[in-house]
């Protein structure tokens, strides 16, 4: 099977993905020189949480296009579904072949797929999943790969113990190039040369091993 790993990061309006909203989406696709990223105006404004924003920056008036800047910026959510979609189709890889990799993964991976679903394209969603259509359960069946999960993977075999596992420590401790914190495109691009340090070191061990465990 061919993988396409990609790195997301996004910012939103609050922490539940039921109830607030996308408003910026970062995706770096392992193999490629730079980011994508796409901004977009919340489908839920009364939902808005003013410590969401103090965190990641948005301004309330421009994530609303209310100012000319916001207007050229946040586009409108349906309208940036498809551009997404046909990007990422340039890989020619299967949603399920998509690897989702992240800093506390499951936070961007649930978002994404709310915002899938609150446009009705849930059928479109581009990374693995299914859902049990008797009682609506969600089920993962794509690969999600979480950064910090691999740190503590390393803590277990050195038999040691790290303070902290934010993105900022870890960032310290892999002497990773430190980008701007809590806005998409500067914490994809950390993530990724975080996953690609410990990666690079693992890969070819891990190769050798256990290539052939699968029997």
């Amino acid at each position: 099977m061919s993988y396409v790993q990609y790195v997301c990061d996004v910012e939103t309006t609050g922490t539940d993905p039921e109830k607030h909203d996308i408003i910026e989406i970062c995706l770096w696709r392992i193999g490629d020189e730079e980011s994508k990223t796409w901004c977009l105006t919340p489908l839920s404004p009364e939902n808005i949480d003013d410590e969401a924003l103090r965190i990641n920056k948005h301004l309330r008036e421009d994530i609303l296009r209310q100012t000319e800047d916001g207007k050229e910026k946040y586009k409108i959510p349906s309208e940036v579904l498809p551009e997404i979609e046909m990007w990422l189709m340039e890989d020619d890889a299967a949603a399920e072949e998509r690897v989702f990799i992240g800093q506390n993964p499951m936070f961007d991976y649930d978002f994404l797929l709310a915002l899938w679903r609150k446009l009705d394209a849930e059928d479109n969603f581009p990374f693995g999943y299914w859902i049990d259509r008797k009682d609506g359960t969600k089920r993962n069946q794509g690969y999600i790969i979480d950064t910090m999960q691999l740190a503590r993977l390393i803590d277990v075999c050195t038999g040691k113990k790290r303070a902290r596992y934010g993105l900022g420590a870890l960032v310290k401790d892999f002497s990773v190039t430190r980008a701007q914190a809590h806005r998409a495109d500067g914490d994809v691009k950390m993530t990724k040369e975080l996953f690609e340090k410990i990666y690079t070191v693992l890969h070819d061990p891990l190769v050798e091993a256990f290539n052939e465990s699968y029997k």
